[in-house]
C-alpha cells in the first residue's frame, strides 16, 4: 500500500509538471557561498503559481563552528500580471533540519518550522530563461539540544526559540522545462 501511494504521487507530480509551464531554477547568490538552492515552480493557472524547493548547506564547520543544515519550502504565488512575468507575493511554509553554533560556546541540533511572505520579481530573458530576485521575511519556531563546542557533552537536553527573521534571499536564474505552449515543428 505505501508503494502505491509513493508511485501514485510520483506520478501525480510528473504529469502535473509535464503538462504545465515549469521552470527548474537555481539560486546563483547561495551558490556563490556553497549553499545549494534549487526550486521547481509550476504555473497553476495565469496568476497564480506554485514553487518548492530546498535549500541545503553542506558547511560541517565554518571557522571551527558548524553551518550544517537542509531547509524545505512551498509557497504559492500571486502574479498580477501573469505567471512567471513582473512582480509576484506568495505565502510560504516550510521545515528545517540543523547543526549549527548558537554562539561561542554552544552547538545546536535540532529542527523547526517557518511561515511567511515572500516578495519577487520575474525578467523573461529569453523564450527558455528566466531572472528572479526574490526576498522572504517570516516567523520560525525551532527546538533543539545544545551540545558543548569545547567538550561536546550536551549542555541542555531541550531548548526552542522562535523570532522573525529574512528567511531567504536569492538571485534565481531559470531554465523553462516544459511549455505546453510551444508548438512543434513537423
Amino acid at each position: 500500500m505505501k508503494k502505491f501511494f509513493i508511485i501514485t504521487l510520483l506520478f501525480c507530480t510528473i504529469t502535473t509538471i509535464v503538462s504545465a509551464q515549469s521552470y527548474i531554477k537555481i539560486n546563483g547568490l547561495y551558490a556563490f557561498v556553497g549553499v545549494i538552492n534549487p526550486s521547481v515552480e509550476i504555473s497553476v493557472s495565469e496568476k497564480f503559481s506554485f514553487n518548492t524547493e530546498v535549500v541545503y548547506s553542506p558547511w560541517k564547520s565554518v571557522n571551527n563552528k558548524p553551518l550544517h543544515f537542509g531547509i524545505f519550502m512551498n509557497e504559492v504565488r500571486w502574479h498580477p500580471k501573469e505567471t512567471f512575468k513582473g512582480w509576484y507575493l506568495g505565502p510560504t511554509v516550510g521545515m528545517q533540519g540543523f547543526y549549527m553554533s548558537k554562539d561561542n560556546e554552544k552547538n545546536c541540533k535540532g529542527w523547526g518550522i517557518l511561515m511567511g511572505l515572500t516578495a519577487g520579481y520575474q525578467w523573461q530573458i529569453s523564450n527558455r530563461l528566466l531572472l528572479e530576485a526574490f526576498l522572504g521575511y517570516g516567523w520560525q519556531h525551532s527546538w533543539y539540544v545544545g551540545y558543548s563546542q569545547k567538550t561536546g557533552e550536551e549542555i541542555y537536553s531541550y531548548n526552542k526559540s522562535a523570532e522573525w527573521i529574512p528567511y531567504k534571499i536569492g538571485l534565481n536564474i531559470g531554465y523553462k522545462i516544459f511549455d505546453p505552449h510551444h508548438k512543434r515543428k513537423k
